[in-house]
């Protein structure tokens, strides 16, 4: 079975080497765009730029996204004009622009070497899967705290059924402060936690996970392969600093959706 759009990615592959053989390196993205745009006009190649999208959730949105092409109506395009390979945040930033124009390639493509460097990043939808672990909390849960956390686990598994795995850490938390206004869940963001050393406040650090209705810390996760041992680590770190009983670690992973209890 051939790579999908083998041939058009052939074509816009003879591009990214034509245009990094006439400019070099060493110019930022604005350069090389503009380059990309002529010689697509050249060589009769259909594309689109700089194409926005607006992701939402119950009508209010989460995030604009801006792609820098979509050629052939079915490849999107990222350059980028980095002296590295590429960052984790750039991985992210093309499966979620594959996600929301519901298209099935992308290459993220690099000016910033001595040699143009590319890569392939094939998208589908995958079947949702839930995997919930509470076994660390099930007999220390108060009743209140059951409550609580049945309301959460709601929000949560709704905005995995209505928009899945795909996104960043930064959007599903956004989502989710949505989903909480409107089921009228109480939460707080940064929530202050005073560190102590010999029983002495010697800082104060906000924590980015949320505080639900001040008993619950939930902290989100996405695309990670699993919840590892340092994300337990930190949230048994801030149970401990805010005398709280429970907390649930969520990593809307690519393939899954994973909800973990964790106790102090």
């Amino acid at each position: 079975m051939g790579l999908i759009y083998e041939e058009l990615t052939h074509q816009l592959i003879g591009c990214f080497y034509e245009v990094h053989n006439s400019l070099g390196v060493g110019y930022d993205e604005k350069a090389y765009h503009k380059a990309w745009e002529k010689l697509f006009q050249i060589k009769g190649i259909p594309f689109r730029s700089k194409e926005r999208k607006t992701l939402s959730h119950r009508d209010c949105k989460v995030k604009d996204f801006e792609v820098d092409f979509v050629a052939f109506d079915k490849i999107i395009l990222e350059l980028k004009s980095l002296q590295s390979n590429f960052l984790q945040s750039n991985y992210i930033q093309i499966l979620s622009e594959l996600k929301l124009w519901g298209l099935r390639l992308g290459l993220l493509v690099n000016f910033g070497l001595q040699k143009v460097e590319f890569e392939r990043m094939p998208f589908g939808e995958k079947e949702k899967t839930i995997n919930e672990n509470y076994d660390f909390i099930k007999n220390i849960i108060t009743e209140k705290e059951r409550k609580v956390l049945a309301k959460l686990r709601e929000a949560i598994l709704y905005i995995f059924n209505t928009h899945g795995s795909g996104y960043s850490e930064s959007v599903y938390n956004k989502m989710l402060a949505i989903e909480l206004d409107y089921r009228k869940i109480r939460y707080q963001s940064r929530f202050p936690i005073a560190v102590r050393f010999e029983e002495d406040i010697i800082s104060t650090f906000k924590m980015k996970p949320m505080l639900i209705e001040n008993q619950i810390i939930c902290d989100i996760k996405a695309l990670k392969d699993n919840i590892d041992f340092y994300d337990i680590a930190k949230i048994q770190s801030y149970l401990r600093a805010l005398k709280l009983n429970i907390s649930i670690i969520v990593n809307f992973a690519s393939d899954e959706l994973q909800i973990k209890g964790i106790r102090a």
